[in-house]
């Protein structure tokens, strides 16, 4: 059985089914992270196994302990919300150990736990300061320790870096993946980041107005999309879909059959630019994103359709230049017109 098990979890907001019966089985250890658009469920979700939410259906279960109907203080829980929700006037000390306070325990054991946290966290120089005297990260890593003194079977995040600038987002993730590691400890990890769940994840469950529409680990998901919605979520930039007749030398180019009224998909990187003439298409280019390690160039073809191509080496190439488009057959995706796949790669795209 599962470590932690929902079985066809619902809840209602007046008319509105915000969570559609959902099913998912979750490892012990394992760090799963919820990813979709904004109001598809996954904050919902996560509060609904915190114990903030009402369940509306179907059950939850805990290390094989029922935990639908239990208040969020029995579920053996732990949550770290975007804001930090700190007290302002308790030290870092006593903010991370007043859960533990509140219980009765043995302050030998609180001052035990508090300082493992904090070595752990590395915030041992700050334990006698207060929240307004830490920076942005700070504060979020006191938030963290407070949920690890209390030692829960599974971590509970809500957006936890929202709140950061990029610098810290990414100090932050490096963090709490080191943190995972050295706690093996059960994660839930809800963010629209797409670096946050492919770098952070064993397993990613993709969620869309309220039901899954995938699960599985990162390179699953960008290798072998369930259908059009999965494959232009997961992966920055996303993967370039096209209508197969916006591009009619595309199926003999790939010698794949599409489906009437289907899509093409391509990954940036399966698509490679070629002097004018050359190439299996003809186009222009649109826009150049020089970032350093790797160059993004946003091409239109002669018949309007829209392209990226991502490159490991810098361009010479700028807005207006002529180009040709190569495709690689082997990467090729397709979709029927309901954006169900029809076909994926046989075998996994070196990236």
């Amino acid at each position: 059985m599962s470590f932690l098990q929902l079985k066809r979890v619902e809840k209602h907001f007046g008319n509105t089914r915000a969570i559609k019966g959902v099913d998912l089985s979750i490892e012990k250890g394992e760090f799963i992270v919820f990813v979709g658009p904004s109001g598809c469920g996954k904050s919902t979700l996560l509060r609904l196994i915190a114990g903030l939410e009402t369940i509306d259906g179907g059950s939850l279960s805990l290390d094989g302990r029922d935990i639908t109907h239990l208040p969020s203080s029995k579920r053996d829980l732990a949550m770290v919300f975007q804001s930090y929700a700190l007290y302002p006037h308790m030290s870092v000390a006593d903010n991370m150990s007043f859960a533990l306070r509140l219980a009765n325990v043995d302050k030998a054991v609180i001052r035990e736990k508090v300082q493992r946290a904090a070595e752990i966290l590395n915030l041992v120089p700050y334990l006698a300061r207060t929240p307004r005297e830490l920076s942005g990260g700070q504060r979020q890593r006191v938030a963290i320790g407070r949920a690890i003194v209390r030692a829960p079977k599974v971590f509970l995040f809500d957006e936890p870096l929202s709140n950061l600038d990029a610098a810290l987002r990414g100090q932050t993730r490096v963090e709490i993946a080191r943190l995972h590691r050295d706690l093996g400890a059960t994660t839930i990890y809800v963010t629209h980041d797409q670096v946050e769940a492919m770098t952070l994840a064993d397993r990613v469950v993709v969620l869309r107005d309220g039901a899954i529409e995938q699960v599985g680990t990162p390179l699953e998901l960008y290798d072998k999309p369930a259908n059009r919605f999965v494959a232009q979520f997961i992966g920055t930039p996303q993967m370039n879909i096209v209508e197969a007749s916006a591009v009619p030398q595309l199926e003999s180019v790939l010698g794949l059959k599409v489906p009437a009224g289907g899509f093409v998909g391509m990954r940036p990187e399966s698509v490679s630019l070629t002097p004018r003439g050359s190439g299996q298409v003809g186009g222009h280019v649109d826009l150049v994103e020089s970032l350093g390690a790797e160059t993004l160039i946003h091409v239109s073809t002669d018949q309007g359709a829209q392209f990226i191509s991502r490159q490991s080496t810098r361009s010479a190439l700028s807005a207006g230049d002529s180009v040709g488009l190569a495709f690689d057959p082997g990467s090729a995706h397709i979709f029927d017109a309901n954006g169900r796949v029809t076909h994926s790669p046989a075998a996994a795209v070196a990236h």
